[in-house]
C-alpha cells in the first residue's frame, strides 16, 4: 500500500494550483503579467518592413486628377439636389391636447438578449426573453421634457446589482422590471438642454463549466489548494447599469421630447459624464489566452465621457439614435481584489460602451390623434481592454481586450400621439 499512497502524492503534486500554495492574486496576476509584457515583437518588424508606395498612390491620384480637368472645364454646371417634397396632407402627428402638454404614449412587444463572452472550458449562457414594453414620451409646458419613460418585463427579478453603480433603490420599486430606462430634460435655454439619463437592465446567466474548475471566493482566495474543483453550474441574475449626465445640443424648430418632423440641418447631439456598471461570471481573460482553471463573480465599472446624437426621425422616416461612453474601467475579481491591481506597471484598463438603435415610423392613421407603427432594432454592449497610455521610443504595446459583451432587442410597438 506504500506505493499506492506515493502514487497519490505524487498525482496531487501534478495538478494545476497544487504544485505550491498559490493565492488568487498570485495566479491571477502571473498570468496577465505574461500575456502583456512577454509578447513577441512580430508586429514592430512587420511595421520596419512594410513597403513604401506613397509616391506612386500620389502619381496616380495626379493622373486621375488631369483625366477629370477637361470635364470640369466644359461649362457643365453641377445638377443642384432636388428639395425633398413637401408631404400630403396636414402635418403629422396630429394632437389633441395643444402646445403646451403633448404626450407619446407607446406600447409593443419584442424579443431581446446578451450574447456574452465564451471560454475554452466555460459555456456563459445568458437568457434571451420574450417581453412586453410601455413607453412614454411628454412635453409638460416649458419647464420639463420626459424624453424617454421606458418600462420592459418578463417577471424576471429587478435590475439591479448588490453594487449598483447608482440610484439601487430602483430595484424595490420595480421588482418585476427587466429594463427600465428614463431620461429627463430641463429646456431652460433654447438650444441647450440639461438631461439625466439612466437605465437599469437584469439577465439570468449561467457558467456551465465542462471540466472542473475553482469557483474563487474570499474564503479560498489566500490557497487555492483548498478550492474544490466543480463542474457544477454558476448561476445569477446580472445587472447591467448606465447613468449619463449631460447637455443636450438641438437647433431644431421644436426641440421637445415628443415625435415631430425634424427641420433642422444638423442632429441633435448630447455630451456629458457616464457611468456604467454591470455583473457576469468571468475567466481572467487578455485577447484569446484564458485562465480558464478559475471562475469568479466579476463586476466590470466605468467611468468616462458620454456622447449620443439622434437622426432624422418623424412620421414617414427612418430613425437612428446611438449612444456611447469611453473612459477608465476596473474589473473587480473579489472584495478587494481588482484586476487593475495585478496589471503590470504603467498599463490602465479602459472601456467601451454603447447602443445603436433604428427604426421606422409608420403613420397608420393620419387624423387626430395619429397612431404610428414603429418597428425597431438594438444593438450595442460593452468591451474592457488593457492599453499602456505611456510608450517608450520604439515601442508598439497594442489594446488587449479583457471582456466583452454584445446585447440586442428586436420590438413593434404602436405609438399614440395626443
Amino acid at each position: 500500500m506504500r506505493w499506492l499512497a506515493v502514487l497519490l502524492l505524487l498525482m496531487a503534486a501534478a495538478r494545476p494550483g497544487l504544485a505550491r500554495a498559490q493565492s488568487a492574486s498570485e495566479v491571477v496576476g502571473e498570468h496577465v503579467e505574461t500575456e502583456l509584457e512577454d509578447e513577441p515583437r512580430d508586429r514592430q518588424r512587420r511595421e520596419r518592413e512594410r513597403p513604401k508606395r506613397k509616391a506612386r498612390a500620389r502619381d496616380r491620384a495626379e493622373d486621375r486628377k488631369q483625366e477629370r480637368a477637361p470635364a470640369a472645364d466644359s461649362g457643365e454646371r453641377k445638377r443642384e439636389p432636388e428639395p425633398e417634397p413637401e408631404p400630403e396632407g396636414p402635418p403629422l402627428p396630429q394632437r389633441i391636447l395643444g402646445d403646451q402638454l403633448r404626450i407619446d404614449l407607446q406600447v409593443g412587444a419584442g424579443y431581446r438578449g446578451w450574447f456574452p463572452q465564451q471560454y475554452p472550458r466555460v459555456d456563459v449562457i445568458a437568457g434571451s426573453y420574450w417581453i412586453w414594453n410601455v413607453e412614454v414620451k411628454a412635453k409638460l409646458f416649458k419647464f420639463l421634457n420626459l424624453r424617454r419613460g421606458y418600462y420592459e418585463s418578463n417577471g424576471l427579478a429587478g435590475p439591479r446589482t448588490d453594487e449598483a453603480a447608482v440610484a439601487a433603490q430602483v430595484g424595490s420599486y420595480v421588482p418585476k422590471a427587466a429594463w427600465l430606462l428614463g431620461v429627463l430634460g430641463f429646456p431652460f435655454f433654447k438650444i441647450w438642454e440639461p438631461i439625466i439619463r439612466y437605465e437599469s437592465r437584469a439577465f439570468h446567466t449561467e457558467a456551465d463549466p465542462e471540466r472542473p474548475v475553482c469557483v474563487v471566493t474570499s474564503e479560498v482566495a489566500d490557497d487555492l489548494s483548498e478550492c474544490e474543483r466543480t463542474t457544477r453550474p454558476l448561476r445569477m441574475t446580472s445587472g447591467f447599469e448606465t447613468l449619463v449626465l449631460g447637455v443636450r445640443y438641438d437647433k431644431n424648430k421644436d426641440p421637445g421630447a415628443v415625435l415631430t418632423r425634424r427641420d433642422a440641418k444638423y442632429p441633435a447631439f448630447t455630451f456629458g459624464v457616464g457611468l456604467m456598471s454591470y455583473r457576469k461570471p468571468y475567466q481572467v481573460t487578455v485577447n484569446d489566452s484564458t485562465l480558464d482553471d478559475l471562475l469568479f463573480d466579476g463586476r466590470f465599472r466605468g467611468a468616462g465621457l458620454a456622447l449620443g446624437t439622434e437622426i432624422a426621425g418623424g412620421p414617414d422616416r427612418l430613425h437612428v439614435n446611438a449612444d456611447a461612453q469611453v473612459g477608465l474601467g476596473e474589473v473587480k475579481l473579489l472584495h478587494g481584489l481588482t484586476l487593475n491591481a495585478l496589471a503590470p506597471e504603467d498599463w490602465l484598463i479602459g472601456y467601451v460602451q454603447g447602443n445603436v438603435t433604428v427604426g421606422y415610423h409608420w403613420p397608420l392613421i393620419r387624423s387626430a390623434p395619429t397612431l404610428m407603427l414603429v418597428p425597431q432594432l438594438t444593438g450595442g454592449g460593452a468591451l474592457f481592454f488593457f492599453f499602456k497610455p505611456i510608450q517608450e521610443e520604439g515601442e508598439n504595446a497594442d489594446a488587449e481586450t479583457a471582456n466583452w459583451d454584445f446585447l440586442w432587442s428586436i420590438n413593434a410597438s404602436l405609438v399614440l400621439s395626443l
